[in-house]
């Protein structure tokens, strides 16, 4: 069977697209990326301990108008995410029959958080940490979209250390 350019052409065009789509997509970003418009006014944190038998938690809440929100908010600024391509395609599947991605097993010593923040508005954005995954919900969005930082789990752990220092410290 012979293909005529007149084929081949639209389809190596919507080829073309999706594949400059998909790098548009994954590309790296930044917390200011993700927020857009959103000032973020406040950090609200919740980090927890993973550890046998019971997991320890601790709160706190930062303006950033404090040095210790400040100096957080700089950190997270400095992070880098890629946002994965399979999201897209699992998310819609994964409601449509009512699923979830499924769980993260965790070893003693692991951590998790969240990290909240909040706009003027009232808007927020949330950046989670789960044992090794990473996941956002932009401003406006109540869906959680897996992401990539580079050498996330030693980023995430150490992140989680300071959060739980910050948290203690403001109790």
């Amino acid at each position: 069977m012979k293909v005529s350019k007149r084929t081949l052409v639209p389809i190596v065009i919507v080829l073309l697209l999706l594949l400059a789509a998909a790098l548009w997509y994954s590309r790296p970003v930044t917390l200011p990326d993700l927020l857009g418009d959103q000032a973020p006014q406040q950090i609200n944190i919740l980090v927890r301990r993973l550890s046998d038998p019971e997991p320890a938690s601790a709160t706190a809440s930062l303006p950033l108008s404090s040095p210790e929100g400040a100096a957080l908010l700089e950190q997270l600024q400095s992070l880098s995410f890629r946002r994965s391509l399979t999201d897209p395609l699992t998310k819609p599947l994964a409601q449509a029959v009512n699923a979830s991605h499924g769980s993260v097993s965790y070893e003693t010593g692991d951590w998790s958080f969240s990290l909240s923040l909040t706009g003027a508005d009232g808007g927020f954005a949330v950046l989670n940490f789960t044992v090794r995954e990473w996941s956002y919900a932009a401003p406006g969005q109540t869906d959680f979209y897996s992401c990539s930082v580079p050498d996330g789990e030693a980023v995430g752990q150490a992140l989680a250390e300071q959060l739980w220092n910050l948290a203690a410290e403001s109790q």
